[in-house]
């Protein structure tokens, strides 16, 4: 569920009366950033795209005959809605503040006392408090074995570190009292390589907390597989091969990993592990590559699918480079407000494009993940990232295809900023 401090009860005409007695000035009310708008039977419909579980739609029942229109905020559930002037509302309330007896005289008091009730009316300090925690994303290591194209470590790789395991203990039960549903060990790296590795499922164990496993499966031994089935923690196992054969893979990884990884990837199929191949690459190449890749591991009982192009909020140059230069105001994006990132030392920071992890917002032993999120940092970068605050012209976010308004697995599509 979205995590946000109680909201305060609006009453309007105890606020209109205040304001004309000259006892306190008139509150204002701003249209919730991360509401999105959608209308029964209309394409193109809200899709989120999800790394591990395919693309999932806003979820709720279908709309009642006299439905004109629906609202979703962070809990994906559709709120069917009959009055036309509710939207009307919503985006006049959506650009900035507005005063509560201006949105009363043009919308009437029903409508706007019921949608601060609801919060996609609130006091303009609310907005960008509330999350959504899905998965703690945590890097326990910070290095990789390959040096693949369609990332940063092929030209900037980062010094060997690791985490260690008390860190990571804290770690793990902090995101389990926050009701994370599970996590990662990715970022930029390969956690196989971690010498913690079994230790850490193990901790998941303990805990109850699933593991999304990303790999290039170099390292994934015959050990490690027996330690994923004995624990239990794998929701996924999602796999990194550009290219079925050797010679192609060995350009696009730039490694000679080629035998392991494939031989890795076939003993977790073998041993009932759940297994996603993910390719890289673009253009013609992808096409022959993921062709290539499903011919061999589909029959095997693997799920492959493309990966999405990115060019890491624009680290990568060359046949990867997307040019993404956003300008004016952001429209919003997932990543802040249902993922925490949490680096090898314990800094919290904005995104998994994040790649020099620049846009932090404290250390995990600063508190319980609940307090980090709703510091006054985080909730300053959101409301970068969803254009409440002007971002500055070099922000991360300006650089990310997630900011596109035509980007197809948008996670909000702010009524602020889409009609």
């Amino acid at each position: 569920m979205p995590r946000s401090p109680a909201p305060r009860p609006t009453r309007l005409v105890m606020a209109e009366a205040g304001c004309r007695a000259g006892r306190s000035p008139e509150p204002m009310l701003q249209t919730c950033p991360y509401l999105s708008s959608v209308r029964p039977g209309a394409d193109p419909h809200l899709v989120y795209l999800t790394d591990t579980s395919g693309p999932e739609a806003p979820t709720g029942p279908p709309p009642p005959p006299t439905a004109v229109f629906g609202l979703v905020g962070l809990d994906r559930a559709i709120v069917w809605q009959d009055d036309a002037e509710v939207l009307g509302l919503l985006r006049y309330a959506a650009s900035g503040p507005r005063a509560t007896g201006e949105l009363v005289t043009r919308f009437g008091a029903g409508r706007v006392s019921a949608a601060a009730d609801r919060g996609w009316l609130q006091d303009p300090g609310r907005l960008c408090r509330e999350y959504r925690l899905v998965s703690g994303e945590i890097e326990v290591t910070a290095h990789c074995n390959w040096g693949c194209v369609s990332c940063p470590v092929a030209t900037d790789p980062k010094p060997r570190r690791t985490m260690p395991m008390p860190l990571f203990e804290e770690i793990i039960g902090k995101l389990a009292a926050a009701g994370a549903q599970y996590v990662t060990f990715q970022f930029f790296n390969e956690p196989t390589l971690d010498r913690h590795f079994v230790q850490r499922l193990e901790a998941l164990a303990a805990r109850g907390m699933p593991l999304a496993l990303y790999s290039n499966a170099s390292a994934l031994t015959a050990d490690k597989i027996a330690a994923l089935q004995r624990t239990g923690v794998l929701k996924h196992l999602i796999v990194n091969i550009p290219s079925a054969e050797e010679t192609e893979f060995n350009v696009l990884t730039g490694s000679r990993h080629f035998r392991h990884t494939m031989g890795n990837t076939e003993a977790a199929l073998a041993a009932g592990l759940p297994v996603q191949v993910v390719v890289n690459g673009v253009g013609a190449r992808l096409k022959r590559n993921l062709e290539g890749v499903e011919r061999h591991f589909t029959p095997l009982g693997a799920e492959v699918y493309p990966s999405l192009i990115c060019d890491r909020a624009g680290e990568l140059g060359g046949e990867y480079a997307q040019d993404v230069h956003v300008a004016g105001r952001l429209t919003g994006c997932g990543w802040p407000v249902q993922h925490v990132n949490i680096s090898v030392a314990g800094d919290l920071f904005l995104c998994c494009n994040d790649y020099y992890q620049r846009e932090t917002f404290g250390h995990v032993r600063d508190g319980s993940i609940d307090e980090l999120m709703a510091s006054e940092r985080a909730v300053s970068l959101r409301r970068k990232v969803f254009g409440v605050e002007t971002a500055p012209d070099d922000f991360l976010c300006r650089r990310c295809h997630n900011q596109l308004p035509d980007f197809p697995g948008r996670d909000f599509r702010p009524i602020a900023t889409f009609g």
